[in-house]
Order: C-alpha cells, then structure tokens, then sequence
C-alpha cells in the first residue's frame, strides 16, 4: 500500500518548462538529464514493487532532518518487523568498485553511494527513535538499470545489482507481514518530518524577462499556436485544445517558475503572449482556479 505517493521534484519541473522557455546552459542541460533518469528510475522500482501480494507500507520521496542534516529517502517500506530503505541508482553503463570508491569507466570518481545510504540510515535510526519506535531498518542501494555494469562488485554488501533484483523481491514476499495502526502511526509520523523542499536547494537562475512568454503545444511544445473561434491548435503538429485549457496550462508553468508573483487577468494576458482575450483568461480562470481579492486588487490562486 503506497502511503505516499512519488512526485516529481520541483527542480525537474522547472527545468522542464524553462527548457521550452529559454535556452538552457549546459550544465543545466546536465541537471535535467540526471534529475529525469533518476525520476524515471524510481517510477520503474515503484512498477516492481506493485507485484508484491504481501502487505507493506511504501512510503516515497521523503525529505527529513535530524539535529540539523537533512536526508533523503527514495523508497521506504514499513513491514511487520523490520523497516526496508532503498536508495535508487539509475546508472547506465559500466562502472568500477575500487577501495570503497566508485568510478565511471574509465577514471570518472563519483559519490560512493554506500556511504550515502549509509548516513540516511543512521540519521533515520536515530529519528524513528526520537519518534517513539523502535524498528530494526533494512537498507539497499539498488542498481535499478539493466544495461548497469559494475566491475569488482563485494559480496555481501547492502548493493542490489540489476541481476539480483528478481531474488531480492521473492525475498520481500517470504517476509511476514501482519499491519496494525503502530505501523501506520510510524508512517504517519514520518510523513508529518517530511520537508516539502530542501533549504539547500538551489533555484535555477532565470529572470521573468529572459523566459519566453506565449502559450505553448501541449504535445510538442512549439510556440506556434494560434486561435480560431475557442480552440488553440498547433501550426507545427496539428494538435489542439480548447483555450481555456491551454490557459491552465500556462498558467501552471507561470506559478512553477515565478510563485512569488500573483495571477492576475492581466499578468496571464502578458503571460499568454496576448493571444487570449482578458475576457477569455477572466472566464478560464474563474472556473479553475479560487479568487481571492475584489475588484482591480483581484487575483487568483
């Protein structure tokens, strides 16, 4: 039973809109490749999970502190006795194990992700303790992507490599699993710790008159759209929708990059690039979204 459900990182989200919106560096370029396969990584551990017939309480994406550190778990499951902590790994190609280092073939070092998993256990540890639970955690580092390759490989370490994946989940099925509300309790509890965004984290930098205005395909994402009577249709592919959700859409991508900034009939007219009456997004956002304000001070949330 999913307890929590997974969602995409917000730095993915914006990235992705900023990508259509801007020309992004090459370093963010990176960024939005590695936050997409690691997301894509984690959804397809979470597809695994789903053939599971015993009872457990997956808990995804928590982002938790103690005594100050912050932590990030990817996938938590809570059974009848014991506690299993998953950090998902989504590399491709061939890596070395060497001296309790990793290493992209040839010499690229990067984070040893057993010291990693290693600190949210502990950290984890000593939270569910504060917490008032006493529960034994199990933890992985699983190497979720069948075209991954490590060389010099230990026995006997908390690594799940791709080909062990199927003995590890038939091990998850022989595990007793009878839940009562002490169970949920901690998931609760744990779900309440969680922090909707890390205080390290960065914003990609963008400025409100760097990011391209307009409304945008929402199947291939060009800009060139017009509309005719109440439907956008797109010059480049064909598709279309009606304008008012194609308002909600843009408006969407509006509030991931600039949530500071109020939705008003006008900013979304600016926003839209004009190609919406203030009479159209007045209609659009009335029916989708909560008004706050009266009169010129109106916006919407």
């Amino acid at each position: 039973m999913i307890y929590k459900e997974r969602s995409k990182p917000l730095e993915l989200l914006q990235l992705e809109v900023l990508a259509h919106r801007t020309a992004l560096s090459p370093k963010k370029q990176s960024d939005l490749v590695k936050l997409k396969k690691g997301f894509e990584g984690e959804r397809l551990f979470d597809s695994m999970l789903e053939s599971l017939s015993n009872k457990h309480l997956q808990v995804n994406d928590l982002l938790l502190t103690f005594n100050g550190t912050v932590f990030q778990i990817d996938t938590l499951l809570i059974t009848q006795e014991k506690i299993f902590v998953y950090e998902v790994k989504n590399f491709h190609g061939e890596f070395i194990y060497e001296q309790e280092k990793f290493f992209k073939f040839p010499q690229q070092e990067i984070q040893n992700p057993l010291h990693q998993i290693a600190r949210s256990t502990s950290l984890l540890t000593q939270l569910i303790r504060k917490l008032g639970f006493n529960w034994p955690i199990q933890s992985h580092v699983i190497f979720i992507n069948k075209n991954f390759t490590l060389f010099n490989a230990p026995p006997n370490t908390s690594m799940i490599l791709p080909t062990q994946i199927d003995s590890h989940l038939e091990y998850l099925q022989t595990i007793p699993s009878r839940l009562n509300h002490v169970h949920k309790r901690l998931a609760e509890k744990l779900i309440e710790q969680h922090l909707d965004q890390s205080p390290f984290q960065k914003k990609p930098a963008y400025s409100y008159e760097q990011v391209k205005k307009g409304i945008l395909c929402g199947k291939c994402s060009s800009s060139i759209v017009k509309l005719e009577g109440r439907t956008v249709y797109c010059d480049d592919c064909g598709w279309n929708e009606p304008f008012a959700d194609s308002v909600v859409r843009t408006v969407h991508d509006f509030v991931l990059l600039f949530p500071e900034m109020k939705i008003t009939v006008s900013q979304t007219h600016e926003w839209c690039n004009s190609l919406i009456s203030k009479k159209g997004i007045s209609s659009a956002l009335q029916k989708n979204f909560k008004r706050g304000g009266k009169k010129r001070w109106t916006y919407y949330y």
